[in-house]
């Protein structure tokens, strides 16, 4: 058969899963395109012998595990010499984040995902949707809404101000500075009023 879809020598364009026609069609000189791109592979495979090739390039998924291992060793030791050292120790909540973070990203390329989400899943869905789905609508609005103005009040007032007296000042200057004021100021913008 040609690639133009004509037929050659008698061969029609139709094919066959049959054996005996895919052997006839060999026989008479004519090639299909899977066939050919074999050849050419195991023609180039038996030009260069496998020793040939560098030992890197034969055990590349073992070089690669190798690499996010010591990677993941190195990451490792940086956090534990980080926490130890008193001159960085008051970082240690920053260089855990981040250590972890790394090392798990690594892991999680050798671990499948279901290891963790499936027992998360057996815990969370019947302790904690279950049940927060059972209640109505306005009341899990009402929880959302509470645990928003929480956070932002939190964030505002919870921290300590140096060099603040404790007057009008202050809590002005918490209110407008730490952007409690923003969201109501946008919320109100946006209803229209």
């Amino acid at each position: 058969m040609a690639f133009n879809g004509a037929p050659v020598n008698g061969v029609s364009d139709k094919r066959s899963s049959d054996s005996k026609a895919l052997l006839s069609d060999e026989k008479q000189g004519v090639f299909h395109a899977d066939v050919e791109v074999n050849d050419v592979n195991s023609i180039a495979d038996q030009d260069t012998p496998p020793q040939s090739q560098s030992w890197f390039a034969r055990n590349r998924s073992l070089v690669r595990r190798v690499k996010l291992c010591a990677l993941a060793a190195l990451i490792l030791a940086w956090w534990i010499s980080a926490t130890i050292l008193r001159a960085t120790r008051h970082r240690w909540i920053v260089q855990t984040f981040f250590a972890w973070s790394f090392i798990s990203i690594i892991a999680f390329r050798f671990i499948p995902t279901s290891v963790i989400t499936r027992p998360v899943e057996a815990v969370w869905v019947p302790l904690i949707q279950r049940p927060f789905f059972a209640l109505p609508r306005y009341a899990r609005y009402g929880m959302g809404w509470l645990a928003l103005i929480t956070i932002i009040l939190g964030s505002a007032f919870g921290f300590k101000i140096e060099d603040v007296s404790l007057s009008w000042f202050f809590f002005r200057t918490r209110f407008v500075h730490a952007s409690v004021f923003g969201p109501f100021v946008v919320h109100l913008l946006s209803r229209g009023c």
